[in-house]
């Protein structure tokens, strides 16, 4: 039997000024090869603002695209797209990975953004509004983050082009140092966060894939493995991750004339399948990128 791949790729932010991804069929030769392609939320902009109706218009091109051009498409949510389907995290090969945007890691949900004070406070009260019974469960901690995430409206068209807007997007940081600061914890305190949320709600998973932070990297906190597949926005670029029963691909998402693609293997890790659970998998092994 051939072991079907299972494609991950995250925070497109589609119909946002600074994302690469201008056209959606840009993306076609990333869905090449793949059985599976997992879009590990931050796809787009869903959330209400005075740019409602466009955001509506995206996302209805965007679906339309993905459910038609990518195969077994599975749509995870984010902190920007909360609502764009049920699925919040994904586990595969048995419980062996653990896939989730990222943001319910953090407090504060996104500790960076101008709206960190409007989105603290809803989801303090999303967890307040749960059973003090279940206010532990993954599940409910997810759901709560993404419907605290819905909630929030936008001040901003987050669509918007223009010079001036571009100016006042930069002038958010440079103008923000708490921000900038917050930006650069968050990078550094991702892999750690997200090992501590696996092993205590995930302890048999090995790997974590996470967006959120558009920091691509691989990390190895303890006997884990937490790959973020970065963005679809500059400076820094993506990942791919690539997921089978043998092995977990990890690869740069590359751009040419014809748009994205496969680019060169950055980390690889051969899956041992596991005897008495053939779905399963032992503890992975690293292979040297060639």
């Amino acid at each position: 039997m051939v072991a079907e791949t299972t494609r991950i790729l995250s925070d497109l932010h589609y119909g946002h000024p600074s994302s690469r991804v201008q056209r959606l069929e840009a993306l076609r030769p990333l869905f090449a090869g793949a059985d599976r392609v997992v879009f590990n939320g931050d796809s787009l902009e869903t959330r209400s603002g005075p740019a409602s109706e466009r955001s509506a218009e995206y996302r209805e091109r965007f679906l339309e695209f993905v459910l038609r051009e990518a195969p077994r498409c599975t749509l995870l949510t984010g902190n920007h797209d909360a609502d764009l389907s049920d699925h919040h995290y994904l586990d595969l090969v048995g419980g062996l990975m653990l896939v989730t945007h990222g943001e319910v890691f953090f407090d504060d949900l996104v500790p960076w953004s101008p709206d960190q004070p409007q989105i603290r406070d809803l989801y303090r009260q999303e967890l307040a509004a749960l059973p003090a019974d279940v206010r532990d469960r993954p599940e409910e901690r997810l759901a709560a983050g993404k419907r605290a995430c819905a909630r929030m409206k936008l001040g901003r068209d987050p669509h918007t082009r223009n010079l001036w807007q571009r100016g006042l997007r930069t002038a958010h940081f440079v103008g923000a140092p708490r921000r900038t600061w917050a930006m650069f914890r968050a990078w550094s305190e991702m892999p750690n966060r997200a090992a501590a949320f696996a092993r205590r709600f995930r302890p048999h998973a090995r790997f974590v894939v996470v967006g959120h932070t558009h920091r691509p990297g691989i990390w190895f906190p303890g006997n884990l493995i937490v790959i973020n597949t970065g963005s679809f926005c500059p400076p820094f670029g993506g990942y791919l991750v690539d997921v089978s029963l043998t092995a977990v691909v990890a690869r740069r998402v590359a751009r040419d004339r014809d748009g994205f693609r496969p680019g060169r293997v950055v980390a690889a890790f051969a899956l041992a399948p596991d005897e008495d659970n053939v779905e399963g998998a032992a503890m992975p092994s690293p292979v040297p990128a060639p």
